[in-house]
């Protein structure tokens, strides 16, 4: 039986095929390439490649949408089919598959777990797993998972460095900032352009309010992260959000428009980053020309088909929908999102405590009914992690919290958030600029109203 290159054995004995494998896992740990294409060259040679099909059907579920989730379907019965022939290992990552096609997440990452444990160098099991911790909200399991394997690594194994980006996002977001950044260094010192692991040092010091570092740190490794990388809008959004903090605005749109969503997209993964920036721009009363309107062409051409399959995306969504007055396409996102609400599973479990607030609370806001807004997402904000995203994406929540509270004429309450993050991030400007405007200037009778 043949070997991938770390040393698991694989069932097909095709050499080209598995150099295919190798191929597509590489592009899938370094977002550079097409990881799903050259999947598919290798099981339109092997159509028994089993490891091959549940390969993709993983990848596309990593997109974090139904239409994928549709093709990864396809894959996993595919690979269904030549369970027979299969390893025990493959039939593992079968199984877990599957479970991410059902909507079963949290027991597909088990799966993929119970699979590290006979093959802890199975980096596709590994990233899979690590990717919907982070789109579960398991800080926990982001950063144990790794953890649990890390050890039977070594520089000379292939993939090592992105595991210890992996590693490092997962120290990060349980609040390890030290060992964090130490891991994503010495990822970088194996693999300069490990985009992961750039981005886990920029997570660092935008929890740590490391503004200046974070402009240096990007600007200055943006050969290394942005050319031909996939994950570079997202490392843009990063860029423009310390851009954002010294309030710099022009040089925000301008990253927006080269950087976060240099063109048409219909990726949601993209456009929530543009969502998310936006509105951060909304908060704080920029103008943005006809960005919104593009982006509200390109959520609403997708909710029909898409609302209510992960509510993180339809919240953001909801962002541009809102802010562009399309009251008709607000209550159909927010209708699919109550059909989700009503089912079982996590992705029901994610619309109903957390994505129905939420996008309540950003359409209140958006229509400036600020008490409204501040009643539902007060209470989701400390619980926001059940639908995933990372400490700095839902500090959206926090920030719309705290500018409803200025609208609404309780500064104290704006105050309360404020405090938080300023001892979090003391070097933030933003959060600065946030404390003068909470200055207690307001009739106390109108701050002591409830919501």
């Amino acid at each position: 039986m043949r070997s991938d290159a770390r040393g698991i054995p694989v069932s097909c004995s095709d050499a080209t095929a598995l150099e295919l494998y190798e191929r597509a896992l590489y592009a899938f740990q370094t977002y550079v390439g097409d990881a799903v294409g050259t999947i598919e060259e290798a099981v339109a040679r092997r159509p028994d490649f089993v490891l091959g099909h549940a390969f993709r059907a993983g990848v596309l579920m990593t997109f974090s949408e139904r239409r994928f989730a549709a093709e990864a379907a396809r894959s996993v019965a595919a690979a269904e089919q030549q369970l027979g022939a299969a390893n025990e290992r493959e039939r593992g990552l079968v199984r877990a598959a599957r479970q991410l096609v059902d909507g079963d997440w949290s027991a597909a990452c088990a799966t993929y777990d119970r699979v590290l444990v006979d093959y802890p160098r199975d980096v596709f099991a590994l990233q899979t797993a690590h990717l919907f911790d982070f789109y579960r909200g398991d800080a926990q399991n982001l950063r144990n998972r790794v953890v649990r394997v890390v050890d039977r690594f070594s520089p000379d194994v292939p993939g090592y460095s992105y595991v210890l980006g992996m590693l490092s996002f997962g120290l990060e977001e349980c609040n390890q900032y030290r060992e964090a950044e130490d891991a994503a260094r010495r990822a970088l010192e194996i693999e300069p352009r490990d985009g992961w692991a750039v981005h886990a040092a920029t997570h660092v010091m935008e929890m740590q309010g490391r503004i200046e570092e974070g402009v240096a740190w990007l600007e200055s490794r943006r050969a290394d992260w942005a050319p031909g990388n996939a994950f570079a809008p997202h490392n843009f959004w990063h860029l423009a959000l310390f851009y954002l903090d010294r309030g710099d605005v022009a040089r925000v749109l301008e990253i927006y428009d080269r950087g976060v969503l240099p063109g048409p997209s219909d990726l949601a993964l993209q456009l929530l980053d543009a969502s998310a920036l936006l509105w951060r721009l909304h908060l704080e009363g920029a103008a943005v020309g006809d960005r919104w309107t593009e982006l509200a062409d390109a959520w609403e051409a997708k909710i029909d088909a898409e609302g209510g399959f992960y509510a993180f995306n339809d919240c953001h969504a909801l962002m541009a929908l809102a802010v562009t007055e399309r009251s008709s396409a607000c209550a159909r996102l927010l209708s699919g999102l109550e059909a989700a609400a009503s089912g079982r599973g996590l992705p029901a479990r994610m619309a109903r405590e957390v994505g129905l607030p939420v996008a309540r609370g950003l359409l209140s806001f958006a229509r400036g009914r600020y008490d409204d807004a501040l009643s539902a997402l007060e209470p989701v904000r400390d619980l926001a992690n059940v639908f995933g995203g990372s400490h700095a994406q839902r500090d959206l929540i926090t920030l719309t919290i705290v500018e409803a509270a200025l609208r609404a004429g309780r500064p104290s309450l704006a105050r309360h958030y404020i405090a938080e993050r300023n001892v979090q991030r003391p070097s933030s400007a933003l959060g600065w600029r946030l404390r003068s405007r909470a200055r207690d200037d307001v009739p106390r009778a109108r701050d002591a109203r409830g919501s």
